[in-house]
């Protein structure tokens, strides 16, 4: 499976990883995993790194199923390290895809620019609308 997660608790992170050739089985594993795990709480924030993977092979209709399975509550922040221009573009089709605020979830060049982003004080983010 070239896709995984640890959750780091006292960071409220999830740190997530794919490699090689990704396909949408691989991220519903992990989304899967991350749902199961009882330390997962949906607040966490989620950085996903992609910068090892050599292939998408992603479809539409899986990136609707991650979309619909989230696990993540719409304050989550979530970070996508995408290095190239495919994998930043399917980043940004499943945002679009997913309906998440761009305030709360995106595509980064760099681990150090998406970590960055994620340890901003939540007081510095938009409050959700009702």
């Amino acid at each position: 499976m070239p896709a995984t997660f640890e959750i780091d608790h006292d960071a409220r992170l999830v740190r997530s990883r794919a490699w090689g050739v990704l396909v949408d089985d691989d991220l519903a594993r992990t989304q899967a995993g991350v749902r199961d795990d009882p330390r997962f709480e949906p607040d966490y924030c989620q950085l996903f790194d992609f910068s090892g993977v050599t292939d998408v092979r992603l479809t539409r209709e899986g990136l609707l199923a991650l979309a619909a399975h989230s696990p993540y509550g719409p304050t989550a922040r979530r970070a996508m390290v995408v290095p190239n221009d495919l994998g930043y573009g399917m980043a940004r089709m499943y945002q679009m895809l997913s309906g998440r605020d761009p305030e709360l979830f995106r595509p980064f060049r760099s681990v150090e620019e998406a970590m960055q982003w994620l340890e901003r004080p939540r007081a510095a983010l938009p409050r959700p609308t009702r």
